[in-house]
């Protein structure tokens, strides 16, 4: 009796030290993409970072992401490029970069449905936070997972007023796309 006992035991202690070592942390590896996009009264446009920090807790079981536990990110607000100064300059005015370098997110929930994870969280841009949700894959690539998402927001949402040029013949749209590409390695 003794035996079944301490074997049901061993069993257990063994789940539990196998799920424990399958939640594993892991950060920002390589280059990230990060790119806004949107429209104007002249043309489509994109402001590309490549620029990014970040930590998860994810857990992995057979090779395929099954649990995100938790995940942060953050993004220098003055890495998005457009490839016009001019553009940037009014980016970052009305995203008031002097006051606010960072933008970030912070993970509140994910769900999985079918192969598509919902991400859930705190967007905070131009110093004011929203909650919104990324539609994402994750991708086991070797050790690492590599992470794409898109979310889709108004500008007016966090304060932002679209950025105008040329005496304001140029409108920037109110509706903006941020799509992001993450490779994360685990720590350890």
């Amino acid at each position: 009796m003794n035996y079944l006992r301490n074997l049901v035991i061993l069993l257990l202690s063994a789940a539990v030290s196998f799920t424990a070592l399958a939640q594993r942390e892991y950060r920002i590896d390589g280059d990230p993409l990060l790119k806004v996009s949107g429209t104007s009264t002249l043309h489509d446009w994109d402001m590309v970072s490549e620029q990014a920090t970040g930590i998860a807790t994810l857990t992995i079981t057979n090779k395929e992401v099954t649990e995100i536990h938790s995940a942060k990110f953050f993004m220098p607000a003055e890495s998005l490029k457009s490839g016009k100064r001019q553009m940037d300059t009014n980016a970052y005015k009305a995203l008031q970069t002097d006051k606010n370098k960072e933008i970030s997110f912070v993970m509140n929930e994910a769900r999985e449905k079918d192969n598509t994870w919902l991400i859930s969280g705190m967007l905070d841009l131009a110093g004011m936070k929203k909650a919104v949700t990324f539609r994402s894959e994750a991708r086991m690539m070797g050790e690492s997972v590599q992470l794409t998402g898109k979310t889709s927001f108004k500008l007016t949402a966090f304060g932002i007023e679209p950025p105008t040029a040329l005496l304001g013949t140029i409108k920037t749209g109110d509706d903006v796309d941020l799509f992001v590409q993450i490779t994360l390695k685990p720590t350890i």
